[in-house]
C-alpha cells in the first residue's frame, strides 16, 4: 500500500505505525485506504467469520451487551467471494461470537460510497435476500459522493423492510454540503439514524427536520477529534442538542484505530468535556437503546442491565 505522499507500507504492522503517527490526517481524504491492509486479509469465508468472532469478543471486553456490527461486503469480493457469501460469513461470525461471549449482535451492511450505483443496488439486494441484516448503511468517503447517488439501492432496502442509517455531515468538503448530505440522507434515503452529523446544531431548519422525523444521531466525538473534523468536543454542542430533544448517542466509530476510541473512553471524555452527570449519562444511554435496530424485548433487557449497573455504582458510593 502507498500513502498519499508515495511512501510504501508493507504489512499491517507498518500500516498501524503509520496511522498511529500522522497518518490519520493524510489518509483522511481517502478513508477507505485505512482499511485496505485489513480488508485485503478478509477475502475468504473463514477470515471474515474469524473477524466477526473477534469483534464480538472485543465488545465483550468493553462491557457491551448489544452491538450492531457494520460491514461493507463490496470490499471482500476480490478473490471470488460473492456479496452473499461475504454477508453470510460475517453474520455467521457475529452469531458464533454472540454464543461464545454472551453479547447480543445484529448486522448492518454498508455500501462504500466510492462504488457505482449499480453495485450499491447489488449490495442492497444481497443484504435483503440474506434475511440476516437489520439495516443498510452508506459509508466511506463523503466528499464527491452525495446520498442521492444511491437512491435506488435505498429504495430497495426500504421496500424490503430494512432500516436505514447513513454516515453524513462529517467530511463532505464544506459545511453547506455536509448539511445538504444530512438532509438528503433523511429525505431521499429515508434514514432513521445519521452517523456523525457534526454541524447539526448550526442549522435550525435541519434541526427541526431531525426532531420532526425523530431521527437518531450517532455522534462519534473521539474520531471527529482525532481526524481534526472538530477542534474540541464541545464544538459538537451535544448539550444544546440534548436540550432541544435530539436523540443523541455517543459511539466509538472504529475503536481499534483511534487512540482513546473505545466506548468507555468515549463516554468518559464526553462527560468530562461537558460536565455531564449521571442524569445526562442516563439520557445518552437511553437514546442509544431507543435508536438501536433491536427488538422491543432486547431494548427492555438493555435498560434492565444498565439499571442494574447504575445501582451497583450508586451502592459503592
Amino acid at each position: 500500500m502507498l500513502t498519499p505522499d508515495g511512501a510504501e507500507l508493507v504489512g499491517v504492522s507498518a500500516f498501524m505505525r503509520y496511522v498511529e503517527g500522522g497518518g490519520y490526517h493524510s489518509l483522511l481524504d481517502n478513508i477507505v485506504d485505512r482499511f485496505y491492509p485489513i480488508t485485503n486479509l478478509m477475502q475468504t469465508e473463514g477470515t471474515i467469520r474469524d473477524v466477526g468472532i473477534s469483534y464480538v469478543g472485543a465488545q465483550k471486553r468493553e462491557g457491551v451487551a448489544y452491538t450492531e456490527g457494520r460491514f461493507a461486503p463490496q470490499y471482500h469480493t476480490r478473490e471470488g467471494l460473492s456479496l452473499k457469501d461475504a454477508i453470510v460469513s460475517m453474520a455467521d461470525g457475529l452469531a458464533e461470537g454472540a454464543e461464545r461471549y454472551g453479547v447480543k449482535t445484529a448486522l448492518i451492511v454498508g455500501i462504500g460510497r466510492e462504488t457505482s450505483p449499480e453495485i450499491g443496488v447489488d449490495v442492497a439486494k444481497a443484504a435483503t435476500k440474506s434475511k440476516l441484516v437489520v439495516a443498510l448503511d452508506l459509508c466511506g468517503p463523503e466528499e464527491g459522493y452525495p446520498p442521492p447517488k444511491f437512491n435506488e439501492a435505498f429504495r430497495t432496502a426500504v421496500a424490503s423492510g430494512l432500516k436505514v442509517t447513513v454516515h453524513a455531515g462529517e467530511g463532505a468538503g464544506s459545511v453547506s454540503q455536509n448539511l445538504r448530505n444530512m438532509r438528503d440522507a433523511i429525505t431521499r434515503l429515508h434514514a432513521s439514524r445519521l452517523g456523525h452529523a457534526i454541524p447539526l446544531a448550526r442549522s435550525e431548519p435541519l434541526l427541526k427536520l431531525v426532531l420532526q422525523r425523530s431521527v437518531a444521531i450517532e455522534m462519534n466525538p473521539i474520531s471527529n477529534l482525532v481526524l481534526r473534523k472538530i477542534r474540541g468536543l464541545r464544538e459538537l454542542s451535544i448539550d444544546k442538542l440534548l436540550a432541544r430533544g435530539v436523540r443523541i448517542s455517543v459511539n466509538s466509530d472504529d475503536p481499534a484505530i483511534w487512540p482513546g476510541g473505545h466506548l468507555p473512553d468515549v463516554y468518559s471524555r464526553v462527560c468530562e468535556a461537558y460536565g455531564f452527570g449521571f442524569d445526562v449519562l442516563d439520557r445518552l444511554m437511553d437514546n442509544s437503546f431507543d435508536g438501536a435496530f433491536a427488538t422491543a424485548g432486547d431494548k427492555e433487557r438493555l435498560r434492565e442491565l444498565y439499571g442494574e449497573a447504575r445501582r451497583r455504582i450508586e451502592s459503592n458510593g
